[in-house]
């Protein structure tokens, strides 16, 4: 009796593959522009997460390594593959990606792509290739960029050359645009996504909102209406790098009850991270919190081992996260006004 080949025989076989077989260097044989030509580099590999496991078409369509970036054939891995993407091409090699709430746009020979209606700039310009091994015509674009847009969290094993995709359970149900957020329905509108930031994470719904209310006003402030970031992340921040799109600007913060005093403006001028939608904003913000480092210490160790928001919040003060000396009671404030423990329930 044969035995059926399993999801999981299929990863563990992939696995072995991927953690046994050293990288070589490597010259693809392709099209591009009606001429034949080569990539050259290191074939890389990719797998997603157990729970959405496909063995990729990687003698057809390899994903590569050409000097520090990495190119995966879009195609290929995303719509034939774990997220359950699907595409359509049109003039010009522009492929439109959608998952779940999530809509994505890549254009060949173009350094920036379209997510959620959004312009995303990226590290280099996709373009489109022809694997002469296989005839299979695709897309190539940076890998890392491309997986944050759907939502996916993305890890590379440069020992191994092996690009990995985890699923983040519920991230890709809503794209929601600042712009489209009114000052009173704030609270309503960012609650189910705190919660369930909160769910995958461990830092605390009304943590993260009574953050994203002080220091995005409401979400009026230009950047969070210009760049989707609720939280004022800077392109270089520790343990947290950013190669993304940049809101360079003024930042205005309205001052108000909870932000600053009362009173006047607040403004600063710097190269501020510009995200497709708020989702990505408390993403990253949270991913912040969790991975920043001083030294070879963690900032905010310990953060997700209590339950109580004012730990929680003296944990990040602590950190060096902010210099005010009544930041931790303004957030406390926040928190009790607004009753934001209730999206705290799971």
């Amino acid at each position: 009796m044969k035995k059926k080949i399993t999801i999981l025989s299929l990863f563990l076989m992939f696995a072995f593959m991927a953690f046994s077989m050293p990288a070589k260097a490597a010259k693809i044989p392709i099209i591009k522009n009606g001429k034949t030509t080569s990539l050259k580099g290191s074939i890389v590999s990719v797998r997603y997460g157990s729970q959405k496991v496909e063995v990729s078409n990687v003698s057809g369509a390899p994903s590569v390594k050409i000097g520090s970036n990495i190119y995966i054939p879009c195609k290929t891995l995303f719509a034939d593959n774990g997220i359950h993407a699907t595409y359509s091409e049109g003039q010009g090699g522009k492929i439109v990606f959608r998952y779940g709430k999530r809509k994505v746009i890549f254009f060949a020979n173009k350094k920036y792509a379209k997510v959620n209606g959004t312009k995303m700039k990226l590290e280099f310009a996709p373009y489109v290739v022809t694997f002469q091994s296989s005839g299979i015509e695709d897309l190539l674009v940076p890998a890392r960029q491309a997986a944050s847009f759907f939502g996916l969290k993305y890890s590379y094993n440069n020992k191994t050359k092996t690009v990995t995709l985890n699923v983040r359970d519920g991230i890709h149900n809503s794209a929601t645009r600042d712009k489209a957020i009114s000052k009173s329905s704030f609270i309503e509108k960012l609650g189910p996504i705190a919660r369930e930031n909160y769910r995958r994470t461990g830092i605390l719904a009304s943590v993260t909102m009574a953050q994203a209310i002080l220091e995005s006003g409401w979400g009026q402030s230009s950047l969070a209406q210009n760049g989707n970031n609720l939280f004022g992340m800077k392109t270089n921040l520790s343990g947290n790098s950013w190669s993304g799109s940049a809101w360079d600007g003024v930042n205005y913060y309205r001052k108000g009850t909870y932000e600053y005093g009362s009173g006047g403006r607040y403004s600063t001028k710097a190269n501020f991270r510009k995200y497709s939608c708020v989702e990505d904003s408390i993403e990253d913000h949270s991913a912040y919190l969790l991975n920043a480092k001083n030294g070879s210490r963690k900032r905010y160790a310990g953060l997700t081992n209590t339950k109580s928001y004012k730990k929680q919040l003296q944990i990040i003060k602590n950190g060096g996260y902010a210099t005010s000396g009544s930041y931790v009671s303004q957030l406390c404030r926040v928190i009790k006004t607004y009753n934001l423990t209730k999206w705290d329930k799971l």
